[in-house]
C-alpha cells in the first residue's frame, strides 16, 4: 500500500509540471477598445467588457474615457 501511495504522489506530481510551463508566462495580453453609449460615471468598463468579449480573453485593467457628450471609450488588456 505505501508503494501504491507513492506511486500516486509521483505521478500527480509529473503530471502537473507537464503543465505548469503553460499556465503562467506564455499569456500575453493586448489593449483592445470598445465605445459604449453613456458617461463614465454611469458604467463599469470592466462588466461591459465580459459582453464585448468572453471570459476566456481574460480581460482586464479596463479604463474608461470621455470621448463625447454621452460616450465612453473603454480600454482593456484582453488575452491575444
Amino acid at each position: 500500500m505505501k508503494s501504491f501511495t507513492m506511486l500516486f504522489l509521483f505521478s500527480f506530481t509529473k503530471f502537473f509540471t507537464l503543465f505548469d510551463h503553460s499556465l503562467g508566462d506564455d499569456i500575453k495580453f493586448c489593449p483592445r477598445t470598445f465605445t459604449t453609449n453613456d458617461v463614465c460615471a454611469n458604467i463599469s468598463c470592466g462588466n461591459l467588457a465580459l459582453f464585448h468579449w468572453s471570459a476566456r480573453s481574460m480581460p482586464h485593467d479596463c479604463v474608461c474615457t470621455a470621448v463625447g457628450s454621452n460616450q465612453s471609450l473603454c480600454t482593456c488588456q484582453i488575452r491575444c
